[in-house]
């Protein structure tokens, strides 16, 4: 049998894939298999690999000892405030360095992606001591705020690159028929712009709801506290509990795997576009 070199380089990348793939998805299933077995077999030397047999009484804790109901309803108004008003700011931004120059705006987009380079720890004690002179602390309005700030870069430079590539004759027909700019951009251009959008949309939700920085920095009570902090909380001077904790893994996980196979469709090309 002869082999090629392209025939050889490419079983060569399956066989790289694979093992990638494997190292990859190795710890999600694990922590998904821990979070089914009893807390006896989670300890059990040498370890199980498929539970012999299954519980959900890990999944059960995680609302009626660890305040789940709470914190999932934080973390859903803390990702969808920091996905709204991303991508709303973070869009007209862009429009507006797209189609209107300025001097200095090409040095101003420089220092909007320098501010996305910070590290978000260098942020947090002053953003600590604005919301506390506002009144802010222990709010969800605080937490929003801080991942905003960190995440309004990326969705600048995002929305900039489409609006760049897309063809400004619609806009202009538009303008012509008697729209005003304000009309045309949420009428013609955001409609044209859902590819770039399901993007943003997918990178901001994903953003705030694993954020923990802030989370564990502004809040101190339920009331506030999203679920990263939440399962935190599980880690006590006295005890680790390793099957809610496991659980709580893949419960935080479900709903980007949801979402990212909805937005599916559009997220590639929204990457891509205007590259």
């Amino acid at each position: 049998m002869k082999f090629s070199i392209t025939s050889i380089t490419k079983w060569v990348s399956i066989v790289v894939l694979i093992l990638v793939v494997i190292v990859t998805l190795f710890p999600v299933v694990w922590m998904a298999l821990s979070s089914v077995k009893s807390k006896e077999e989670i300890f059990r030397a040498p370890p199980t690999w498929a539970p012999e047999t299954f519980t959900s009484r890990h999944y059960e804790d995680l609302f009626t000892r660890f305040h789940f109901v709470r914190l999932t309803v934080n973390s859903i108004i803390i990702a969808v405030g920091v996905t709204v008003i991303s991508v709303v700011i973070g869009s007209m931004a862009a429009y507006g360095f797209s189609r209107y120059s300025f001097r200095g705006s090409g040095m101003l987009l420089i220092f909007i992606l320098l501010a996305r380079m910070i590290t978000p720890a260098a942020l947090v004690i002053p953003l600590y001591t604005l919301m506390r002179t506002l009144g802010l602390l222990d709010t969800m309005i605080s937490i929003i705020i801080g991942i905003t700030i960190m995440n309004l870069p990326f969705v600048i430079w995002i929305m900039k690159a489409f609006f760049d590539s897309a063809p400004k004759d619609v806009e202009e027909a538009a303008e012509v028929d008697g729209m005003s700019p304000f009309r045309t951009f949420w009428k013609i251009v955001i409609p044209m712009a859902m590819p770039a959008i399901a993007t943003v949309v997918l990178f901001s939700f994903v953003t705030a709801w694993v954020d923990f920085l802030f989370g564990i920095s502004f809040s101190t009570t339920p009331q506030s506290m999203p679920l990263t902090v939440g399962i935190s909380n599980m880690q006590t001077g006295y005890e680790i509990y390793w099957g809610p904790m496991m659980a709580a893994g893949v419960y935080l996980t479900l709903p980007t795997l949801v979402l990212a196979f909805l937005l599916q469709k559009y997220f590639i090309k929204g990457l891509t576009m205007g590259y």
